[in-house]
């Protein structure tokens, strides 16, 4: 397993000072572990506000705050190193027996906790009490009356509410693009398990096409693709649990898993490793023998476009200049019908692999060193097949640096 690190708390004072803010308050599971290298425990698996805050002030030299549910507290403050954690009672029930080493079972249960201070425990969580508990750090640490940002984009509208109702004198503002920003920079120990994800991945996607045969089902190739892209990651040294993600279509419907292999058929295999918590996403073409003409045009206007546009695919220059010049490089082609609204995004640790920034017609945002970016050229076109080139690229200081080295030509499997 890896440790991630904490928040880069000087890029995060840049940007609270730009956004005119005093400190903010991290609500969404992904950014609070983002920010922490912890996770906030399975209480923030509702995904409701007031299952877990962090407090992070605008002031690089000033601690952060959490507030997290007392069965998670010790492994919190072991992985993030956050000496100042405010706990609320979960669900759970935890005793800690340890220091009582005497006495019959109960004996010893009675010392940890007399039956005095026993208190009933909340069926999940009580979201007033953890408010309340917001309100009193905020109060703590001067910021009762401070504008804060906290993330919009992620809090729930039955919770929106409580913000301004416990903490009442706040100018509370929307921090989800700041969040965003942030994130979208990633730390060594992301670069790394996003590496790790990427590589495992792509010897599933080896793994898969070299079973491809006529019958195969994209259910069996995937299943290819987990076996062989889990063997991968041990191989690498990762020794935690590795999940699949993606799909594998096959046929002219071009969505979905398509339908048992026949010549002629194009394979899309569009596909991720999730690694604690941070997912690849990368795909290849192939095709059941000999391409037509139909299928080996678009491929071809699709890797060329590929090529076009990864030639600007570095620092300094606007994601929608990458989605300009592809697309231009497709209509110039013929293909003037194509329309797409983003040839690729970041990549990270969220819900959905698709993380902002997107390569799109209208992102002015300019590519950075320590972004990780999944570039992608798809079209599906049912009556042909799903056609898709993509790989993950890690934005160094001058350059784009590829996860794969799989040939990005359209893989035909003779049958």
């Amino acid at each position: 397993m890896i440790q991630l690190g904490s928040l880069d708390r000087k890029r995060a004072h840049a940007l609270l000072e730009e956004a005119r803010l005093d400190g903010m308050v991290l609500i969404q599971p992904e950014s609070v572990t983002y920010a922490t290298g912890a996770k906030p425990g399975s209480a923030a698996g509702w995904r409701r506000a007031g299952a877990v805050f962090v407090i992070v002030p605008a002031n690089a030299n000033v601690p952060m705050t959490a507030i997290v549910g007392d069965f998670y507290a010790e492994e919190f403050r072991a992985a993030s190193g956050i000496e100042d954690i405010v706990t609320f009672p979960v669900w759970v029930d935890l005793i800690d027996i340890a220091p009582y080493e005497n006495g019959t079972l109960v004996e010893r249960l009675s010392l940890a906790r007399p039956a005095k201070s026993a208190r009933a425990r909340p069926a999940n969580y009580d979201a007033d009490l953890t408010f309340g508990l917001l309100a009193d750090v905020l109060r703590r640490r001067g910021l009762a009356s401070a504008r804060l940002g906290t993330e919009y984009a992620f809090l729930p509208f039955a919770d929106a509410g409580r913000f301004s109702s416990a903490c009442p004198d706040v100018r509370w503002s929307d921090a989800s693009q700041l969040v965003s920003r942030l994130r979208m920079i990633k730390s060594q120990q992301e670069i790394a398990l996003l590496r790790i994800a990427a590589q495992s991945a792509e010897a599933g996607v080896a793994a898969a096409i070299s079973n491809l045969e006529p019958g195969r089902t994209g259910e069996q190739l995937f299943s290819s693709f987990h076996a062989a892209s889990s063997r991968r990651a041990v191989e690498l040294g990762y020794d935690g649990p590795i999940y699949p993600v993606g799909t594998v279509t096959v046929g002219p419907k071009a969505t979905g898993w398509g339908r048992p292999a026949q010549k002629g058929d194009i394979i899309r295999l569009d596909v991720g490793c999730t690694v604690q918590g941070y997912t690849s996403d990368s795909a290849r073409t192939a095709v059941m023998g000999q391409p037509s003409e139909d299928q080996r045009a678009v491929y071809n206007s699709l890797h060329k476009a590929f090529h076009r546009g990864l030639g600007l695919l570095r620092p300094g220059i606007p994601l929608r200049a990458v989605h300009a010049a592809a697309m231009r490089s497709m209509h110039d082609d013929g293909f003037t019908m194509y329309c797409r609204g983003h040839f690729g995004h970041g990549v990270g640790a969220s819900v959905f692999v698709e993380e902002w920034p997107f390569i799109s017609a209208d992102e002015h945002m300019e590519i950075e060193a320590g972004m990780v970016l999944a570039y992608e050229l798809p079209w599906y076109i049912r009556g042909l097949g799903a056609f898709m080139l993509e790989d993950q690229f890690i934005i160094a200081a001058e350059t784009a640096e590829p996860c794969w080295s799989l040939s990005r030509n359209l893989v035909v499997c003779e049958c």
